[in-house]
């Protein structure tokens, strides 16, 4: 006689072991992917950002090809107010109808409007208020965790811990431009430099870089040759953890006055900060905030980081795009700021 079970199937199902080993096989397979994943997003950000400096550096060959110059690095302008320059602008302007975006050029006031995103709302770019909130995806760097609209950039002084400082307020209506135009190397040197570095105020400012302030260079000056010399570069990492880029009053402002940096530094030529560009003065990505120098946003030595792994991109001006690493010989690095130091480029 047949037991009354012998016709019931055996339930199917795991056993608490096998769902264990089964989660841990998953977390683990997952614990293996996660970080190719992360690389491959991470490299795909890395060739958007040379892909940027690519249009960056195509961008101004193009200006220099109609105007016989690249633009001015970062311009004075004729109007003032308590904010400084109203109508000063940097080279990231005069390059917009050569990076599709000349519709938004054609919109610009430069007779009487600002160009300060100002620490009121109601001052943010009166007269080329098509500038508040303007998003431009090719003057950011897609792998940076730095604010799309500053709010406050921070002033450090020569203290460890920065505090914040409402003349430097961006009331997060200017973009936060993450490339740099290059207007040469400070001292010290170990060969003998041209004389063109003036510290009058706000750090070192050069002559001797390609984007100069209230000066325009063409391809003819840059005698050390455009393969070795740097055009635009990276600034889109941290210091100490905090934004001090030269993006003062946002990122489209230029020079505090109309003059020229010269050597002799009398009352005319002091606080001649220069936005949108940088005097070589730090190596790539260095955590050094030094007061008189990188220390806010509108001094002259702002420091080229990113957040890639390693070094930073630039632009030379021959249109390459080239990887800096952090462990550049440091002479060589500034050799590569000038354009006229004569010197022999080693490796980089």
């Amino acid at each position: 006689m047949s037991s009354p079970c012998s016709g019931r199937r055996r339930a199917k199902g795991f056993t608490l072991i096998e769902l264990l080993v089964v989660i841990a096989i998953i977390a683990i397979l997952i614990a293996l992917l996660l970080p190719a994943v992360q690389q491959a997003r991470e490299a795909a950000r890395r060739s958007q950002c040379q892909n940027n400096l690519k249009q960056i550096g195509l961008a101004l060959h193009n200006y220099e090809s109609t105007y016989s110059v690249f633009p001015i690095g970062s311009r004075g302008g004729t109007l003032y107010d308590q904010a400084g320059t109203k109508n000063a602008t940097n080279w990231r302007v005069s390059v917009l109808p050569y990076i599709d975006q000349a519709p938004l050029f054609n919109q610009l006031n430069f007779n009487s409007g600002s160009f300060s995103s100002a620490p009121v709302e109601a001052n943010a770019y009166l007269g080329n208020e098509v500038l508040r909130g303007f998003v431009m995806p090719a003057y950011r760097c897609p792998s940076s965790a730095a604010d799309l609209f500053p709010t406050t950039y921070l002033n450090y002084g020569s203290a460890t811990v920065p505090t914040p400082s409402a003349s430097f307020n961006n009331g997060g209506r200017g973009l936060g431009i993450q490339y740099v135009g290059i207007q040469g190397a400070a001292p010290n040197f170990s060969w003998t430099a041209p004389k063109e570095h003036f510290d009058c105020d706000h750090g070192w400012s050069c002559l001797t870089g390609a984007l100069a302030v209230n000066q325009a260079k063409g391809i003819s000056a840059i005698t050390d040759g455009t393969s070795n010399t740097m055009l635009v570069g990276e600034q889109s990492g941290l210091v100490r953890g905090q934004n001090i880029s030269s993006n003062y009053f946002g990122g489209w402002m230029g020079a505090r006055n109309l003059l020229v940096p010269g050597a002799i530094c009398d009352s005319q030529v002091v606080d001649i900060w220069q936005t949108g560009t940088t005097c070589v003065r730090f190596a790539p990505n260095s955590q050094t905030a030094q007061n008189g120098a990188s220390a806010q946003p509108y001094r002259n030595n702002t420091i080229l980081n990113s957040f890639h792994t390693g070094g930073i991109f630039v632009a030379l001006c021959d249109g390459s795009v080239r990887f800096i690493s952090d462990n550049v010989d440091f002479q060589n690095f500034k050799k590569l700021a000038m354009r006229n130091d004569g010197q022999t480029i080693g490796e980089f």
